[in-house]
């Protein structure tokens, strides 16, 4: 039966369908097949929904049916209806079938129901399963909380396991909160290497959200302002640290790093487990949002969205994600309205005024955004040991001043920026590609891309400024490598293949050029899509050359 569901078109499987009725009538008619056919034909029409609660009642009368065990699981977790994946784990288990994450469903319903005896034998079955066994020392120092215990993940264990290690540093700083070692989290956190993604940023707040509940405001919002984040007010009221936002960060990270590898079912699972352990964690909700909204479940992930309140240190960060959903939708008047409606409540905060300036340029307002950008320059100039944003509202400024043609103006703020930050290599590269890109003085544009591609040579558009620097100057046998190299670390990038397409084609690769602007045409927009098109069709000329 699964192989004819696999191979047969959905056209012909739907006309076999629409006929089932008829043969039902028959009066040796199969009650397992008759509910079979009926949740399979609601599944292939999309009902997602009476396809869920047909195999429900499938798997109810016949609990040996393989397909409705494994379908059930699938819908349930698209749904997020824990208890019919619940279920359908159950039967998975005593048919011995499932993947290697299985377990965690177990762990996730005893845990909630405060079963420590259910959870530890959800921890044996999953190290059992090997393939994520790796986490079974997290899960045993939180059950070791729960009973009252210190949690503790061991050095020994640390060493033994890099995927342990990998995943430990944040459980390792919310153990010491549950195990009452603010100083000891404190330090852990000061000695972090940065905050520049979205896990060590979740980590932040979720720890900055503990510390100021705790009597550490002072801490909690200094480490908020690293971050860019607006201050809290927060309220002392001394708690424990949840377990249960331990979990949801760790189910969060495995979801996130499934969904960068395009392992997407498993990632949604991951994101689901998150939620159903902690409906309050802000991370379990953005990440399952993200989830969502990739499959174009709009409205649940805004539903996720509006849970995280104002009064948490991620409402900004969510703020901004339901403003991307709105745009995705092509809704970017009421992006615009959203942000706007948000900042009558916070007038002073700069990261709403940054956030609705990058809208209104989103929308073609570039004169207004300009203007909100001049007033966050002159307010971070206000306050000069906030150097940072003194430079990245700069460099914000420069790319709207550009975009309505005012290159004086948008070279003076460039120039001005690297005078703040002659170290970072990010305001290098604009200053020097902007350089390149206008043709003027290209000597200095390459001294400057080069210099930042000393201090960041793992950088993609940096390594590409560095190559169409060289291609500029005229040393195509240069400029080759080094775009080649940039293609590597963002082979979809529209700027980047077209320039490598110019330079195979400046060095006699014809064939080769074609190849790398086959690549750009495959993500440019109309007007650049025009250009690179006729360059396949024609070859390279001055009037078809990158900008």
């Amino acid at each position: 039966m699964d192989r004819i569901t696999r191979t047969c078109s959905i056209a012909l499987l739907l006309g076999i369908l629409a006929a089932v009725p008829a043969a039902a009538k028959n009066a040796e008619a199969n009650p397992e097949t008759d509910l079979f056919w009926e949740a399979q034909r609601a599944d292939l029409l999309g009902q997602s929904d009476v396809a869920l609660k047909s195999y429900n009642q499938l798997l109810g009368k016949f609990p040996g049916s393989a397909v409705a065990v494994d379908r059930l699981f699938s819908l349930a977790v698209a749904h997020g209806d824990f208890s019919s994946t619940l279920k359908a784990a159950r039967a998975q288990q005593l048919a011995n079938s499932g993947d290697g994450a299985l377990p965690l469903v177990f762990f996730v319903d005893a845990w909630k129901r405060r079963d420590w005896n259910g959870a530890k034998q959800s921890v044996v079955w999953l190290k059992e399963k090997e393939i994520f066994a790796f986490l079974t020392p997290i899960l045993d120092a939180w059950i070791d909380v729960a009973q009252g215990k210190q949690g503790t993940i061991t050095n020994a264990a640390l060493r033994d396991s890099g995927l342990l290690y990998y995943y430990s540093y944040d459980q390792l700083i919310f153990l010491d909160f549950a195990n009452g070692n603010l100083e000891s989290a404190q330090r852990r956190l000061s000695g972090f290497p940065g905050f520049g993604d979205d896990y060590a940023r979740q980590m932040a707040m979720t720890s900055a959200e503990h510390l100021g509940r705790n009597g550490e405001s002072d801490y909690a919002n200094s480490l908020l302002a690293y971050l860019g984040v607006d201050p809290v007010p927060f309220e002392k009221k001394p708690t424990a640290f949840p377990a249960d936002q331990a979990f949801a960060a760790l189910f969060s990270r495995l979801s996130n790093q499934l969904n960068e590898q395009n392992i997407t079912e498993q990632a949604l699972f991951f994101a689901r487990l998150a939620h159903w352990v902690s409906a309050d964690s802000a991370f379990g909700r953005m990440t399952l949002a993200d989830r969502l909204a990739k499959q174009g479940s709009d409205k649940a992930a805004l539903s996720l969205l509006d849970g995280i309140a104002p009064i948490r240190p991620q409402w900004n960060w969510a703020l901004g994600e339901k403003a991307k959903l709105y745009n995705a939708a092509g809704k970017n008047a009421q992006a615009l309205s959203l942000i706007q409606q948000a900042q009558l409540g916070r007038p002073i905060s700069q990261n709403l005024t940054l956030l609705e300036a990058r809208q209104l340029e989103l929308n073609g307002k570039h004169d207004q955004a300009i203007g909100l950008y001049q007033k966050l320059v002159q307010t971070a100039d206000a306050a000069p040991e906030k150097n940072g944003r003194r430079v990245a509202y700069r460099l914000f400024l420069a790319q709207a001043l550009d975009a309505k043609d005012k290159w004086v103006e948008s070279k003076a703020t460039l120039e001005e920026a690297v005078l703040l930050n002659s170290e970072n290599p990010e305001v290098l590269n604009m200053l020097g590609y902007a350089l390149l890109e206008q043709r003027e003085n290209v000597k200095r544009g390459l001294e400057l891309v080069a210099k930042a591609h000393r201090l960041a040579p793992q950088s993609s558009a940096i390594t590409d400024s560095l190559g169409w620097g060289h291609y500029l100057n005229g040393d195509f046998e240069k400029a080759v490598p080094l775009l080649e190299k940039a293609v590597e670390g963002a082979m979809n990038d529209v700027t980047i293949n077209e320039h490598l397409g110019d330079a195979y084609w400046q060095t006699g690769r014809a064939i080769e050029a074609r190849y790398a602007w086959r690549s750009a045409l495959l993500q440019a927009e109309a007007g650049v899509a025009k250009r690179i098109a006729e360059k396949i069709d024609l070859g390279w000329t001055e009037a078809t050359a990158a900008p």
